[in-house]
């Protein structure tokens, strides 16, 4: 879109979009770091993520201030553009060195409002990551406090707009328009994308992995870029899955750059981001064979920063991440291939004798100084112990906030640094299945990654695309005791359960399975979920008939019925029978309590309809401390050192405050019995 400005003079027009030092007297910085101050013509609220509105803008620092007076300002992000305090996206009339001359210079940047994190530096320090492992281009982070039309709105991070770009995506730009002669080999920037459905430009592989053309952009695309980069696209996938797939020559090593693709794989999993997998960025330059990955982008619910997940200190996004059907069809496949887990884990253990640890402690550090005063300022307008998103913990204070961050570095370090070896060294076993009765579970087919869903009319069980948050797509799991457990729906609570019919004395496989009213005395409601020898999957086996899960067919069509079928010592050769279990979201929790400090750290829950109060513990923290419940009246009518669970179903209904010590802090929640 181009910003038009209207002035009164010719000299001013000359002047457009050139920054210039003046007095900045009336436009004072907030704190030790660079105010913006954007004001929009007539100052329009910005309401949009589609359409700019006129604006000026102000850059002060400590070297004066620079003047713009040719740009536009919209909203920018998906999820993130929903909440309170809002991500922009700014663009000049004419190109910009806005970071000065190390940046690019260019019309579009960010202002990334990182509302969600609250130490506001996740972004930053996966950027800060990537840089370390050897990514091509990792995104600015200029850390502002920003002033809209006369109001201060917070501490934000100026950042590079993902594009093609010297300086940022650095291949080549193809040409506009394109003609008979055009070089359509590249450059493509592409984004496997788990929001495709909503973009104009996009494709689906074979294996139904969704992706977004980002460049060229979509208003001067031609079908035959289309068509070349889809194409080509699928050759890569094909050879990925193809009988010789390991082969360096002839299989998917032929179409990928490994360098990037290891950097950007080590430094995910580094960061634990729950959406690598279900945003990631790749792109192929002109004339050149390779796909390369890259760059990191959108890191502010990684570094165990997603409730919906959990602790992710111990846990692979391999296996645990969103985008299990997008990028992880491929990263899984990559996976089976012994030179993929030996580069990464040669990658690895040298960004570990080169100090990665230490590396990214001295950032964290550096960026809480120079954080500290425009972080008080964000939080009096934002608080920090406000859930405002998918924050896995909250805090009182921005200190205990960092400390978790930094806690969370050192145990991944050494985490990762154990599984990676453990993997290269030979396949790991898969573990017995353990039951978290806090969570809910997804279920996916490990041969085509679709998610356990309901039926249209809710009776029966098949497969389906995963859609986050879908509650038919969200299982409660229960342990009965003696192995085994049974598996309900979170939107209907039924059951599932094997139907197949007994004949002579057999029952018959290839019957779909069925969900109906929960029985737990029901035998053929009761499964048992058998780890297989390797590889993270599981069979699900019924205690009535015998048989296990299959998904019929093997196909990945939605819809796809599944079925109960044999269940025998072909299983390990059997992929249609094996099975991911997922942990999801955090059950209800309405009540719910949090205190996590920089030396003790879990989570307080209570369940009214259970009349339970549980302490859970983030990674190998040890809960220490006592508790003491009161009533209203003053009267203390329980006490004791603190428990993992606690059962209070014999007080009598009523309010009751719950009373909590932690290293010589007293805190407290109001509870309800009803």
């Amino acid at each position: 879109m181009k910003i038009i400005n209207y002035l009164g003079s010719a000299l001013a027009f000359a002047t457009l979009c050139l920054p210039y030092s003046v007095s900045a007297q009336d436009y004072p910085q907030k704190s030790n770091l660079p105010t913006v101050y954007i004001e929009t013509e007539n100052h329009k609220p910005i309401t949009s993520k589609e359409t700019y509105i006129k604006a000026t803008l102000r850059y002060v620092d400590a070297d004066g201030e620079k003047y713009y007076d040719a740009l536009g300002i919209r909203g920018r992000g998906n999820s993130t553009w929903g909440l309170a305090k809002k991500p922009y996206r700014i663009k000049f009339d004419k190109k910009q060195e806005f970071l000065g001359p190390d940046r690019a210079k260019a019309k579009s940047w960010t202002m990334l409002a990182n509302y969600a994190d609250k130490s506001l530096m996740r972004n930053a320090l996966a950027a800060h990551l990537g840089k370390f492992a050897g990514q091509p281009f990792t995104a600015a982070a200029q850390f502002v406090d920003l002033v809209l039309n006369g109001n201060y709105v917070g501490n934000y991070q100026i950042s590079d707009q993902v594009e093609v770009r010297k300086k940022r995506v650095d291949i080549v730009e193809q040409e506009d328009p394109m003609t008979d002669d055009s070089n359509i080999t590249g450059g493509y920037l592409l984004e496997i994308d788990g929001f495709a459905d909503s973009e104009p430009c996009k494709f689906t592989t074979t294996r139904r992995v969704k992706i977004t053309v980002k460049s060229p952009d979509d208003e001067i695309i031609d079908p035959r870029q289309v068509n070349y980069i889809k194409n080509y696209i699928q050759s890569f996938e094909n050879a990925l899955f193809s009988a010789d797939f390991t082969n360096p020559e002839t299989g998917y090593r032929q179409y990928v750059d490994e360098s990037t693709l290891i950097s950007w794989y080590v430094a995910s999993e580094m960061t634990a981001n729950p959406d690598a997998f279900w945003s990631t960025y790749i792109y192929k330059n002109q004339d050149d064979p390779k796909i390369y990955w890259g760059p990191l982008w959108d890191y502010d619910i990684a570094f165990n920063n997603c409730r919906r997940k959990g602790d992710m200190t111990r846990r692979m996004v391999l296996k645990d991440g969103y985008g299990a059907d997008l990028t992880g069809v491929w990263i899984r496949r990559m996976w089976e291939d012994p030179w993929f887990v030996n580069a990464v884990n040669e990658k690895w253990k040298d960004m570990v004798e080169k100090g990665v640890e230490q590396y990214l402690l001295d950032f964290i550090d550096a960026k809480e100084s120079e954080l500290n005063a425009s972080q008080s300022l964000d939080g009096k307008l934002w608080p920090i112990n406000r859930r405002v998103y998918d924050e896995y913990v909250l805090f009182s204070s921005y200190s205990a906030t960092v400390d978790f961050l930094r806690k969370f570095v050192r145990e991944r370090v050494s985490y990762l640094s154990e599984t990676f070896e453990k993997e290269a060294a030979g396949a790991v076993p898969t573990p017995p299945f353990e039951i978290e009765e806090d969570y809910y579970y997804r279920i996916h087919n490990a041969n085509t990654m679709k998610c356990a869903d309901l039926t249209a009319d809710g009776k029966a069980l098949c497969g389906n695309t995963y859609i986050d948050g879908t509650e038919s797509q969200q299982w409660n799991i229960s342990d009965l005791g003696n192995g085994y457990c049974t598996i309900t729906n979170r939107a209907t609570g039924l059951a599932i359960t094997d139907a197949a019919p007994l004949v002579n004395g057999k029952y018959q496989h290839n019957e779909q399975l069925s969900l109906s009213d929960s029985d737990k005395d029901n035998l053929r409601q009761q499964w048992r979920i058998v780890p297989l020898p390797t590889g993270g999957s599981y069979i699900i086996e019924n205690r009535a008939t015998g048989l296990a899960w299959n998904n019929s067919s093997g196909n990945s069509n939605d819809g796809n019925p599944w079925i109960s079928w044999d269940n025998d010592a072909n299983n390990p050769n059997k992929p249609n029978r094996h099975w991911r279990i997922i942990r999801d979201e955090l059950k209800d929790d309405s009540g719910v309590g949090e205190l996590m400090t920089s030396t003790d750290e879990y989570i307080v829950t209570y369940s009214p309809s259970e009349a339970i109060i549980k302490f859970i513990s983030g990674g190998e923290t040890t809960l220490n401390g006592t508790y003491s419940i009161t009533g209203l009246n003053g009267m203390t009518v329980r006490s004791g050192q603190i428990e993992s669970r606690i059962d209070i179903s014999g007080l009598s209904a009523g309010m009751y405050v719950l009373v909590w010590e932690s290293e010589g802090r007293y805190l407290s929640r109001k509870i309800v019995r009803p």
